[in-house]
């Protein structure tokens, strides 16, 4: 986290990223060693985004969110059912 108490710009990457960016880079070097490189760089460029868009997704909140059993609340106790 800041020390300033602001968000990070970045967070972990999701490794269900490695998902979609190992085929992509894989690809990215078949059309690399196939001969069509600027092709390679443009996939290579798109998964680069892949990974810094789910980097920025995935950033910490700045502030801590409490937990669902820190919350004492009681349903109002009434005579009928209420849906």
């Amino acid at each position: 986290m800041a020390s300033s108490g602001q968000r990070r710009h970045f967070g972990r990457v999701d490794p269900f990223c490695l998902f979609m960016v190992l085929p992509l880079l894989l690809i990215a070097g078949i059309l690399v060693w196939g001969g069509l490189a600027w092709v390679g760089v443009v996939v290579i460029v798109c998964t680069a985004l892949l990974v810094v868009i789910d980097s920025w997704t995935n950033r910490p909140l700045p502030f801590d969110v409490p937990e669902d059993d820190d919350y004492d609340y009681d349903p109002p106790q009434t005579g009928r059912r209420a849906y």
